[in-house]
């Protein structure tokens, strides 16, 4: 089931078509999210058939466990969202092109879409802002106001950190056929 176009994401007036894309990505979601639970049982199985009756669990395989357990915890909030439709229109869209981009095996593209939520594209200050007297021209645009990401909300960047780590299972699980679509 693909996830329409992020130009396309129905309006807040059309209630149906909105519930229908909720559920669209949350079954996205879901599945991948099961996917990554069944690939991590897959790999605990195959240590045991290597002939350890005890596997002994590495560093790096507990914290693959505690990642895709954190990312399903951590996306429940984002569930509730879609169960209640109150998705703002800021995070659907690009969350839509996330989603299209990464079932179309099209990595580089949906890790791009995340950064743009993410970090978004407003002026960080970086280094020192005040060196004397004189204000820098450019200063202004620092404390305009404008909310320039949504990672202020704790909530909301739990959830999209899960995003990226349910990317990133993505590309292992169903590589892309042009291996330049591999995000880093």
């Amino acid at each position: 089931m693909k996830v329409c176009d992020p130009e396309a994401v129905p309006p807040a007036s059309d209630k149906a078509g909105r519930h229908y894309l909720f559920r669209q990505l949350a079954s996205y979601f879901t599945m991948v999210l099961q996917e990554w639970e069944i690939a991590l049982a897959r790999e605990q199985l195959a240590n045991k058939a290597k002939g350890e009756e005890e596997a002994p669990t590495t560093y790096a395989s507990k914290a693959a466990v505690n990642a895709m357990i954190s990312s399903r915890e951590n996306m429940r909030p984002l569930f509730r969202k879609f169960e209640k439709a109150d998705v703002p229109d800021d995070i659907l869209k690009p969350v839509v092109e996330i989603v299209k981009a990464a079932q179309e095996r099209r990595y580089v593209d949906a890790n791009d879409g995340y950064l743009r939520l993410s970090i978004g594209k407003a002026a960080w200050p970086i280094g020192v802002t005040m060196v004397g007297i004189h204000e820098r021209s450019a200063r202004e645009k620092l404390h305009n106001g404008e909310r320039g990401h949504v990672m202020g909300d704790e909530l909301t960047r739990k959830y999209l950190q899960s995003i990226k780590r349910c990317l990133t299972f993505a590309q292992v699980r169903w590589p892309p056929s042009d291996i330049r679509q591999l995000m880093g």
